[in-house]
């Protein structure tokens, strides 16, 4: 199981933007959804606030090296923001 992603370390003014690389693609692939599903219930119980969470996957699949870049914003104003989506895009070179 994936650490919350609201205990990684690197947040800096509500923002986070970490990295993973692995060999194993479904692994990231997994993280990913991972934390797509902590923000949603996040975002679903919480009166205040908004978490907007993109998650992008590139790498190459010759060489079996992949990369998940997350990036989370937190915004303190839930109904300015609610609108914003989280978002996850994969670029796989073959």
């Amino acid at each position: 199981m994936a650490k919350s992603i609201l205990e990684i370390k690197g947040w800096k003014n509500d923002r986070l933007s970490v990295e993973f690389e692995d060999s194993c693609l479904k692994c990231l692939d997994e993280k990913a959804g991972n934390y797509h599903t902590q923000i949603d219930f996040i975002n679903n119980h919480a009166s205040i606030g908004h978490y907007c969470l993109h998650t992008t996957i590139k790498g190459n699949k010759k060489k079996q090296h992949y990369k998940l870049r997350v990036k989370v914003r937190y915004y303190g104003d839930k109904s300015k923001h609610e609108h914003k989506e989280n978002t996850h895009r994969q670029k796989i070179h073959i």
